[in-house]
């Protein structure tokens, strides 16, 4: 094993202490508020926006807002040209899944977080497992910045993980991170309406 399997090992172990010190319900109001929650919100809304604008109901909407805006003034005018609707659209989009989002994580963090010895034991289990979850992220995400800024540190850091007992190495090649740009753009974009 290489210096990065012993550093990998521990931070498994210290992740582990940690949710499940913290516990789910804690864990995931710390992971989900503040900028992470921002973060999440917006990627939840770039995911299903195309998909919710592409429903009745909110057509109709949109339809009435620009009839509202139709032909009034040149701000007006203005305005529609740079598809305001869509712009008001997603913020709408925004408030209602950030609403969304702070609205389970404490559902969740109420029913975890019962005083019962079973959801103690249970809060604990899954506070590890999502710190565990978390760190694996964190990983990914580092490895594809590597991956990002190439060339020699890209080598050298390579060099380092190569013969990995956990194939960090092949991590650090394969990671699933590098395809979910690429992937996010073919499934989830939509052309803005002319």
């Amino acid at each position: 094993m290489i210096l990065a399997d012993w550093i990998a090992i521990a931070a498994v172990a210290v992740f582990i202490v940690l949710g499940a010190l913290a516990g789910f319900g804690k864990g995931l109001k710390f992971f989900t508020s503040g900028i992470f929650g921002i973060i999440i919100s917006i990627v939840v809304c770039y995911l299903i926006g195309g998909m919710v604008l592409k429903l009745p109901f909110v057509q109709t909407l949109l339809g009435k807002f620009i009839a509202a805006l139709t032909d009034k003034n040149n701000f007006c005018n203005f305005l529609l040209k740079i598809h305001i609707e869509i712009v008001v659209y997603y913020i709408v989009l925004l408030i209602v899944v950030s609403a969304l989002r702070v609205l389970i994580v404490y559902l969740l963090k109420f029913i975890l977080e019962i005083k019962a010895p079973a959801f103690k034991v249970i809060n604990r289990i899954l506070g590890a497992l999502l710190f565990i979850v978390v760190l694996l992220l964190l990983t990914l995400f580092v490895f594809q910045i590597i991956y990002w800024i190439g060339g020699s540190t890209y080598d050298g850091f390579h060099q380092k993980l190569a013969g990995s007992f956990f194939r960090l190495d092949k991590l650090l090649e394969a990671n699933p991170l590098a395809s979910l740009p690429q992937w996010f753009k073919e499934n989830f974009t939509t052309e803005i309406p002319k």
